[in-house]
């Protein structure tokens, strides 16, 4: 169980929408949103999440003692326009990132672009980052971090759907990584206080300062990678990381490329 009142004190949440069971932390805060009443920085917080969204089709593994959460943000325009709104998953991504270093220190945490945090080469948090129909100043950002709930014991994907070697292959949580649980509590107000010091650095400063420290954790870069774009086109090439505007650096064939949002189908 989650301490609510611990929870309440962090900097950044406002509003706290909890539940110990949910469908999808990120359709609850879409509505809560939409509806225009919900105090903002709003918490979306589910003990178990059972139909949890990923990019497009994707779901994301969730059984019991996975971290998942849903925020709703205010964007103001003058300060976070819409094209810039792909940055807010590069920032949520670094700021799991520095929360679960403190973790496992000794251990190798990276950014995947756009939307994904690996640990020591497997899929450890997932992030999607929405925009809300209607309004030009609120996002959506759904967190899904595998905690305690073990993939590589798991016997199943998620309700209904057989296990699959490929989980186990591509994903791991806290407790696979060393077999020691955490309390989830501690670990989601330090990834909301992570989060609050990244995202008004977003809102005051841009992406600029802090592309460095996404840079240095950038999981792609050197790699070859296969990239599909919006409309279906897909692009091949080298990663060059990331530049100072959250755009993923690409040596193609044809030359330079920047990528500014699309899925990576594979690397290598």
């Amino acid at each position: 169980m989650f301490d609510l009142s611990r929870l309440a004190a962090a900097n950044l949440v406002a509003q706290i929408d909890y539940h110990e069971s949910l469908g999808s932390t990120s359709d609850r805060a879409q509505e809560l949103a939409a509806s225009g009443a919900a105090a903002l920085p709003l918490l979306v917080l589910a003990e178990r999440q059972t139909a949890g969204r990923g990019r497009g089709a994707n779901r994301w593994f969730a059984a019991e003692g996975a971290l998942t959460f849903s925020l709703v943000l205010s964007a103001p325009p003058d300060q976070l326009p819409p094209h810039r709104w792909p940055e807010v998953a590069l920032v949520a991504g670094l700021a799991v990132c520095e929360a679960l270093q403190s973790l496992v220190p000794a251990s190798v945490l990276q950014v995947k672009w756009p939307n994904d945090v690996y640990l020591a080469g497997r899929k450890i948090c997932g992030i999607l980052s929405e925009s809300l129909p209607g309004w030009r100043d609120r996002l959506v950002v759904g967190i899904g971090v595998n905690v305690n709930n073990s993939v590589q014991r798991s016997e199943r994907t998620g309700d209904g759907e057989p296990e699959t070697a490929e989980l186990r292959r591509i994903a791991t949580a806290l407790i696979d990584h060393d077999g020691l649980p955490r309390d989830l509590t501690a670990t989601l107000v330090s990834t909301l206080d992570h989060f609050d010091r990244r995202w008004t650095e977003l809102l005051t400063g841009g992406f600029a300062p802090l592309a460095v420290a996404y840079r240095q954790r950038c999981f792609l870069t050197g790699k070859t990678v296969m990239i599909q774009q919006p409309g279906g086109a897909t692009l091949v090439g080298m990663c060059r990381g990331i530049d100072d505007d959250g755009v993923l650096g690409m040596r193609t064939f044809a030359g330079e490329q920047r990528v500014r949002s699309g899925s990576v189908l594979r690397w290598e």
